[in-house]
């Protein structure tokens, strides 16, 4: 069955032509109390989506959608590590990344639960040695600058964080990020910036990627160029993939290589190693409180009914939004 066939979704469709006429100042005035039939508040987080073009009707349709596409099945499914990925035959298997369980969890007869703890140990020691300035450049300088070198998901999130939380940072160390292919950009950032005095993170889970080989290569003709020494690689890359055969054919040493898995989608990698640049910027405790938050909204997900469930609501505005939205004729 297609989604327009569902049940629910038919309705939606036929309710989408009213509610598109609507004003929101309108939906205020016939329902004073609309923000707290449109709201759901848990301990730290408030979410607010009375100002979507929604009525208890339409809201109703949606958790009935959901109901009909079996969100919590499929929702349950992850949390097991089933390979829900149908595409790659992939876990999806962030929330993981972020459990701080010691429960086994088996995947193709591996315990992701004790890999995930294993490499979460790994960051935290290379990010404490980092920041009490025991790792040192190739000229014996602490390194003041981290580049990181990604694309998609190994860019965008740690970007992200690392802006997001930019007050939370005590200034330890600057972060860069590098992801266009033409030049320019990892140009720019490698202007004003001392060799000796860099290190590059280099994310791929392939570590075949184009745009991040490419500036990768850029990067180390940089150092060496500065250093006369191919040696400073050591000092001066490390490495986030799953792949790690090829990060060592690239040069970058094997301690120095941290490692990601195949059922981390790259959008949801920032919890992985993928975040170093966010737990060397911030120190690891306040990395360990972010995997925290997520583990809290894992919990209120997994747990919560589907009509206060904010990554459900959320998810399902989305689909709201398809109908509420003009038209090119509008």
């Amino acid at each position: 069955m297609t989604h327009s066939q569902l049940s629910n979704w038919q309705q939606l469709s036929t309710l989408a032509t009213g509610i598109k006429q609507q004003q929101l100042n309108d939906l205020f005035k016939e329902d004073p109390q609309r923000f707290d039939h449109f709201s759901v508040q848990l301990p730290s987080v408030l979410l607010d989506y009375s100002k979507n073009l929604i009525t208890k009707e339409i809201f109703s349709k949606l958790i009935g959608l959901a109901e009909e596409t079996q969100v919590t099945n499929w929702r349950d499914q992850m949390f097991s590590g089933d390979k829900i990925n149908k595409t790659e035959n992939r876990a999806v298997l962030h929330t993981a990344l972020r459990s701080g369980s010691d429960t086994p969890l088996i995947v193709d007869g591996v315990d992701v639960s004790e890999q995930v703890s294993l490499e979460l140990a790994k960051m935290k020691s290379f990010v404490d040695e980092f920041r009490q300035g025991h790792w040192l450049g190739y000229s014996g300088k602490r390194i003041t600058d981290i580049v990181n070198i990604g694309v998609g998901g190994s860019n965008l999130g740690p970007q992200m964080v690392t802006e997001a939380l930019k007050h939370d940072s005590d200034d330890t160390v600057r972060v860069h990020y590098v992801s266009n292919v033409d030049g320019a950009q990892i140009a720019e950032v490698l202007r004003p910036l001392s060799p000796e005095k860099v290190l590059f993170i280099v994310s791929s889970k392939t570590f075949t990627t184009t745009e991040t080989m490419t500036n990768a290569q850029t990067a180390i003709k940089w150092l060496t160029a500065a250093s006369f020494d191919e040696k400073a690689v050591a000092k001066h890359f490390v490495a986030v993939t799953a792949n790690k055969s090829n990060a060592e054919k690239f040069g970058i040493a094997s301690d120095n290589i941290f490692k990601m898995w195949d059922w981390v989608g790259g959008r949801f990698s920032l919890w992985s190693a993928i975040g170093l640049p966010i737990a060397l910027d911030l120190g690891y405790d306040k990395f360990e409180q972010l995997l925290a938050g997520a583990k809290a909204m894992d919990e209120h997900f997994s747990s919560a009914p589907l009509t206060e469930n904010m990554p459900v609501i959320m998810a399902l505005l989305s689909v709201c939004l398809l109908y509420t939205s003009p038209s090119p004729r509008d």
